[in-house]
Parts: C-alpha cells; sequence; structure tokens
C-alpha cells in the first residue's frame, strides 16, 4: 500500500464525520447533506450529493441537525431556566445580579449579563410542582403588561402576587408588594414573570434549539463545521457546537405566517352538534401542531367543516403549507383542503386521511387580495376531522 492510500486511510478514520443536515427553504424545499459552516456571506452552506450548496438567510426556514428532544429537567448545575421575550431559554445558575440587570452562568457562557427588561420569566424552582408549573406557563402565556407576577409556594399551595421586582439577585432578590419588600428566595419561590410592557420585541433572525432543551435566538454571525455564532441581542457573540444543535429556525422577512394575522372571517358548518374554534399554532383539539412525525411551531388548527378567510397585508406569490390530519386523531379523519384566492379554487388536495404522510403544498396567489383555507368533510362523517397546517405562510 501507498504512503498516500495509508494516509488518506489514516485521515478517514481520524477525522469526525461531518453531521448530517437539513435545510428547509421558505417554499418548503428540503435538501440534506452534510453541514460545512456559514460563508462570509452570511449563507448556510452543505456538501448534497458531492457539491456544495449554498443557502442565503432570507431564503431559509430551518437547519435541522437532530430531532427536538424530550422535555428534561435541568441538572443540578444548572437549577435556574430564564425566559427571555425574544424567545429564548437558558438554563443555568444566577451567578450575579441588580436592580438592572442579572447574571446568568451556562454551559456556554460563564457570565452572560442579561437586562431585566428584556426577561419574560425566570422559573427557580424544579418542574415537578405540578400545580407551580401549571401557573408559571399561564402567567408567561398571558403576561400581564402592567405588572410582574411573583409565584410564591408554601405548604404545597401556590400563591400569585402582583408587583414590581426590585432586585434578582444568585441567593435572594426582593419583590415589591403592597409597599412591602417579599425576598425572592429558590426555596419559596417557584418563579417569577415580567410584565409585558407595551413594546414589542423585534423578532429575532434566528432561534436556535439545543439537544438539552434551551433555546438561543440572535442573528447568525459565522460558523464552520463545528459550530455556529450566534449575536444575541445585546452584541455578545455565542458558539454553539453543532453537536449540541437540535435544529435553527430563521426568520425571512418574505415570509407571513398566516397564525399572525386576524382572519377576516371564520365560519363553522358543524356536522352534528359540536362547535370547533380554529387555533393557532396549536392543533383544534389544543396540542401540538403534529402530522405523522413532524412536529410544527407554527401553523392552523381546524376542523370539518370550516372556513378561515384573510385579506393579505401586501402582495404575496404562493401560499406555502404542510397539510394532513393531526397525529392525535390518527388514523381516523378523512378531509379535503382547499384554497381559494378571490374565490377562485387555487388548491384541491383530494380525500386526506390519518393514514396519509405529510403532504407539502406551494400555492400560486399572485394578485389575490383574499385567501381562504377551507377544510371540508370527507368520507367518514366528521370523524377525527382534526387537519393540520402546519407552518402556514404566504410569501413575497
Amino acid at each position: 500500500m501507498s504512503f498516500a492510500c495509508i494516509l488518506s486511510t489514516w485521515l478517514a478514520l481520524a477525522s469526525p464525520a461531518a453531521p448530517p443536515v437539513r435545510v428547509v427553504t421558505i417554499e418548503g424545499v428540503s435538501a440534506d447533506g452534510t453541514w460545512s459552516g456559514i460563508n462570509s456571506a452570511g449563507a448556510a452552506v452543505i456538501i448534497h450529493d458531492g457539491q456544495k450548496k449554498e443557502f442565503a438567510p432570507e431564503e431559509l426556514m430551518l437547519l435541522r441537525w437532530a430531532e427536538l428532544p424530550a422535555s428534561r429537567p435541568a441538572p443540578a448545575s444548572q437549577p435556574a431556566a430564564v425566559y427571555l421575550s425574544d424567545g429564548s431559554l437558558l438554563q443555568g445558575a444566577i451567578v450575579g445580579g441588580d436592580a438592572k440587570h442579572v447574571v446568568l452562568k451556562t454551559t456556554l457562557v460563564s457570565q452572560l449579563q442579561l437586562p431585566l427588561d428584556r426577561l419574560a420569566g425566570v422559573r427557580l424552582m424544579p418542574r415537578e410542582n405540578a400545580a407551580a408549573a401549571e401557573a408559571f406557563a399561564k402567567a408567561l402565556a398571558v403576561r400581564d403588561p402592567t405588572q410582574d407576577t411573583l409565584l410564591v409556594v408554601r405548604d404545597d399551595r401556590v400563591t400569585a402576587l402582583k408587583g414590581v421586582t426590585e432586585s434578582l439577585a444568585p441567593d435572594a432578590g426582593t419583590f415589591k408588594w403592597r409597599d412591602r419588600s417579599v425576598p425572592i428566595r429558590p426555596d419559596n419561590v417557584y418563579g417569577l414573570v415580567f410584565a409585558a410592557g407595551v413594546q414589542k420585541p423585534v423578532p429575532p433572525q434566528a432561534r436556535a434549539l439545543l439537544k438539552d432543551g434551551s433555546t438561543w435566538a440572535g442573528r447568525l454571525a459565522g460558523g464552520d463545521a463545528d459550530s455556529v455564532s450566534l449575536e444575541l441581542a445585546g452584541g455578545v457573540k455565542v458558539a454553539l457546537p453543532v453537536a449540541e444543535l437540535s435544529e435553527i429556525r430563521l426568520r425571512s422577512d418574505r415570509v407571513v405566517f398566516l397564525s399572525d394575522l386576524e382572519p377576516a372571517e371564520y365560519r363553522f358548518e358543524p356536522f352534528a352538534t359540536t362547535r370547533w374554534p380554529y387555533r393557532r399554532d396549536r392543533s383544534v383539539a389544543n396540542r401540538p401542531l403534529r402530522i405523522a412525525d413532524q412536529t410544527f411551531e407554527r401553523g392552523l388548527g381546524m376542523h370539518s367543516q370550516s372556513t378561515l378567510s384573510y385579506d393579505l397585508p401586501g402582495e404575496f406569490s404562493r401560499l406555502a403549507a404542510v397539510i394532513g390530519i393531526d397525529a392525535g386523531a390518527a388514523p381516523l379523519g378523512n378531509v379535503v383542503f382547499r384554497v381559494t384566492a378571490d374565490g377562485k379554487e387555487a388548491f384541491n388536495s383530494g380525500p386526506v386521511t390519518g393514514r396519509d404522510a405529510p403532504r407539502t403544498i406551494n400555492v400560486p396567489i399572485a394578485g389575490a387580495k383574499r385567501v381562504q383555507l377551507i377544510v371540508e368533510f370527507g368520507e367518514d362523517l366528521d370523524i377525527g376531522d382534526q387537519a393540520d397546517w402546519g407552518n402556514a405562510r404566504l410569501i413575497k
């Protein structure tokens, strides 16, 4: 064997395989390959069928390395969970803080200073307290616009106090409630939810979901085969190891999700007596949107027979989505998905059942002022007709 052959064999054995990744564009086109990094122009680079392919960030919707992990408790070294208003979820230990900031130690950053006005909530206790976890989730989902909420646990009872956070520190912060300063201690406070305020944060360009359950939001700032650099809202850059990444979800100025819009009209025609409202970013049964083995953060849940009408906020060329019967109802369900543009049919799925695989659709709607999403009865009455429009979006 020649030296060159020996060397190439040794390099193949010594070099770790490039991580596989799936790229999904805003049009819904997917490509599988191996991750190469982010080039100087900010484009994601993969090796696909032996060829280098580049994807500009505004053309991307998703980079996926691995399936999302099941929720699991943070290790003892990361007792706190910090929720930011930009959608980040950072797990770590609070190592400092004052009236304006909290300092968090994470596995990626040893001293991350976060302004309190960027925080949505902080969980201090483990998730095992079901009642407190439920109260915290509800307060976080619908944040009070004027007051902070402190969730105090005593004798397994959860009490919500409304007031103002005065400080947040590693051992004990303070919370002003009815002109009193209440201590914020991890031994009796499950969590703290901050007032939403009147200003909405600017949506981040990217949200990176890690295998440990944390989420980091910011702007793609470079990277190579081993890590992706993310610039956070405060200007701090974090190197996210590719080996720890599940996926990166990207926002494009060319895309508007229908769940962000108010429909002009919703009509429901029940088969019997049950009335089903449509739901945003949830299935019609109020579960996470899931078709077969695919889960969607965004989208619409509808039931037969119903129609959602939208007046378009601008000029759009396509309506894209992944359609199917929600996994919570499958294998039941038999419906027809339809899309109309200014009253003319632009798409008709034919029969879709709970046994069918997810289907990607890309419907031309150029020039339309109004679109309608319609779910009609199939051949099995309305049994299990829980229809999902995963990642339903308008594309410029």
